[in-house]
């Protein structure tokens, strides 16, 4: 048996604004410390590329395998998770989103839970104009939220950023922004000075001890929401620009948001990518040239976290979690 896990983002404490990430992305430094330990009391812990080794991932082992993945390039799995997994001697994988490495850019969800935390909701929704503009699942969040008056918690915007995500599209989704930009009255970027994602350097010197880096991608968009053309531009000059910035082979792909179908594998096989790793109850079956893996979301509440952290709770998240069974 091997589980697979993606965490995104290692912050150093829990507050309500969440450094304007959606809940389940995020892992408390010290709650992801603790759930390495119990990782590595219950699971040989393998790099990804150990499960490609010699060409099955089900050779007979004395306990379950465990494979630590991070999707997107956080600034913060160098400053917090790459300290952690040091100590505790743990291979990972990171999934870079290239555009985005060593620049001062926030993806487009950072942007729109900042701007919902920071406007007064029940004054900028009373104009009709600017929600006519929106998806009528979207309006409905946004008025819920207007009610509400000033929203504190980054807990009452995940459910517009999921909205949000499931129904527009790239276009949509940068016209809401400006929208909102230009009604709330703030400059963009937003976080000047502020650097989200990892710089090239730091991706050099986690690769040099051993971090294996994947592929996310160039721009963080849905692939299967592309052309056929765009999609393999993504997974062809997300690879080529690893490999000439930290000058080794990459392996790995992970579909954003997990959307992947059998056209896009077959591409990503075509490109010399060995696994992908993607979501769907089809992840694992079929036959496309590369091994399709699936794997377990992680972040602070999957064992109570903090003060609560539960052992037992943990447990039941991890074995109820699907096998990565190759395709």
């Amino acid at each position: 048996m091997t589980i697979i896990l993606a965490y995104h983002r290692v912050i150093e404490k829990w507050d309500q604004p969440l450094d304007y990430s959606q809940p389940g992305m995020v892992v408390t430094a010290p709650t992801f410390d603790r759930q390495l330990s119990f990782f590595k009391e219950q699971f040989d812990i393998v790099p990804l590329s150990g499960l490609l080794g010699d060409g099955n991932i089900d050779w007979p082992a004395a306990r379950p395998r465990c494979v630590i993945t991070f999707d997107d390039g956080w600034r913060d799995n160098y400053d917090f998770a790459f300290p952690i997994l040091r100590k505790h001697a743990i291979p990972a994988t990171i999934f870079l989103t290239t555009d985005f490495i060593g620049t001062d850019r926030a993806f487009w969800h950072t942007e729109l839970t900042y701007l919902l935390l920071h406007a007064e909701l029940s004054q900028l929704f009373r104009n009709e104009v600017m929600l006519r503009a929106c998806p009528a699942p979207v309006r409905h969040h946004l008025r819920r939220l207007a009610r509400i008056g000033r929203v504190s918690s980054a807990n009452d915007v995940d459910p517009v950023i999921e909205t949000v995500k499931a129904i527009c599209d790239e276009n949509a989704i940068e016209v809401l922004i400006q929208k909102l930009i230009k009604a709330v009255g703030l400059p963009r970027p937003l976080f000047p000075e502020r650097k989200f994602f990892l710089d090239w350097d730091q991706v050099r010197e986690m690769a040099a001890t051993g971090i294996d880096i994947g592929s996310h991608g160039c721009s963080h968009r849905i692939l299967t929401r592309l052309s056929p053309e765009e999609a393999t531009e993504e997974l062809i000059r997300s690879k080529a620009e690893i490999e000439r910035r930290v000058g080794r082979i990459v392996l790995h792909f992970a579909f954003p948001d997990e959307a992947a179908n059998g056209a896009l594998l077959t591409s990503a096989a075509t490109a010399g990518y060995r696994s992908a790793c993607l979501g769907g109850p089809g992840a694992g079956e079929g036959h496309f040239g590369i091994r399709a893996l699936r794997r377990l979301g992680m972040h602070e509440e999957v064992c109570g976290g903090g003060p609560s952290f539960n052992d037992a709770l943990l447990r039941f998240w991890l074995f109820r979690a699907p096998e990565a069974r190759p395709a």
